[in-house]
């Protein structure tokens, strides 16, 4: 077994799901030295390609990098690093359910965290997705033919000033409404007295964050849990279908998703790494000959 991170001394073998076709592809980093008490799991689109990249928390650096998002792939890949996964403490990450089950079979000695930040993602996304129903249920009121402005209904005037509203104020749902200067209070406002339904969901969405808030690890977990379950009770009583989706999501791996406030960690480091990843690609202008860009990331990066 060669775990020097030399390069594309480990293979793996892939199968092809329509041909069963066996073929191998290289591991582009395996470094054992670079495993420690804190990793995180995160995925990466590299040109076409889909990878995933092991990186430690602490040191920033990637001990496994793999052109593969399957578990057993996955699997075969770690086993390069030896007995190194036997040091990690704590692994992150998002709640792909393959990377949960990798996480649970290769670091048996360690807590699973998900991510906060993927989690906190699902919620925002919901909120979105009420606008985004309520857009097409506007625009599915106008008429199919394009009309004259002076032929335009006073009706579709107001839907297509809705449509604009919902248009504008699409990034200001993501943010906390203490940032919104004075003209976007005014432009929320509006939104919010047009359509309360969104009002509702962006303030349920608001309250899943500050339960988020970090100074919480200092509360018992069963305090915790018990303001987990409050917001349950809210989402369920706001009758909203896409705040109640996310909602099982979170109770589906509300454990892992406790185990934050425990251990402090989230996938912020890998997500830089991800970001100076894709900045170093822009910089050498795209991925022209793949083999070698992924030997020069495997060099600035591990």
């Amino acid at each position: 077994m060669v775990t020097d991170g030399s390069w594309g001394s480990c293979k793996i073998e892939s199968v092809d799901q329509q041909t069963g076709e066996v073929t191998q592809k290289p591991v582009y980093i395996v470094k054992a030295e670079n495993v420690g008490q804190v990793m995180a799991i995160d995925d990466k689109q590299i040109g076409r390609d889909m990878f995933t990249i092991m990186s430690n928390q602490q040191t920033g650096k990637i001990a496994l990098l793999v052109e593969s998002l399957k578990v057993d792939e996955l699997k075969e890949a770690a086993a390069h690093l030896g007995t190194a996964v036997e040091k990690v403490k704590t692994i992150s990450s998002d709640m792909s359910p393959s990377y949960l089950r990798f996480n649970r079979d290769i670091f048996t000695n360690s807590q699973q965290v998900v991510d906060k930040f993927h989690v906190i993602r699902h919620v925002l996304d919901a909120v979105q997705a009420v606008r985004i129903r309520i857009k097409n249920n506007l625009l599915a009121t106008l008429p199919k033919r394009r009309k004259t402005q002076s032929a335009i209904s006073q009706n579709d005037h107001q839907v297509l000033s809705d449509l604009e509203l919902l248009k504008r104020t699409q990034y200001l749902l993501t943010q906390n409404q203490n940032k919104w200067n004075y003209d976007q209070q005014s432009l929320m406002q509006g939104l919010f007295a047009r359509f309360p339904e969104i009002k509702i969901a962006y303030m349920i969405s608001q309250e899943f964050i500050q339960w988020y808030n970090k100074s919480n690890g200092r509360l018992h977990r069963i305090i915790i849990e018990t303001k987990l379950f409050e917001w349950y009770e809210k989402v369920e009583e706001s009758f909203i279908k896409e705040l109640i989706s996310v909602a099982n999501l979170i109770d589906h791996h509300e454990e892992l998703i406790i185990n934050y406030f425990q251990k402090g960690i989230t996938n912020a480091k890998a997500e830089r790494i991800n970001g100076q990843i894709q900045q170093f690609i822009s910089q050498n202008y795209g991925i022209r000959d793949k083999e070698f860009v992924l030997y020069r990331i495997s060099k600035y990066f591990s």
